[in-house]
């Protein structure tokens, strides 16, 4: 039996890491543009995020 090259497992995480990050990333945008655009709403989405999603 042929072993699995190493470069498909990380790649494999590497694609489902981005997947993970750019969803949470969408929900928060769609978040806030939900919500509108309050200061104090604002402020508290945007130090959730920072939280949710390392994009920030």
């Amino acid at each position: 039996m042929k072993e699995i090259p190493l470069i498909f497992p990380f790649a494999l995480i590497i694609i489902i890491g981005a997947l993970v990050f750019s969803t949470a990333y969408g929900l928060a945008d769609n978040t806030i543009r939900e919500k509108g655009h309050t200061e104090s709403q604002y402020q508290w989405d945007e130090k959730a995020a920072l939280w949710v999603c390392p994009f920030h």
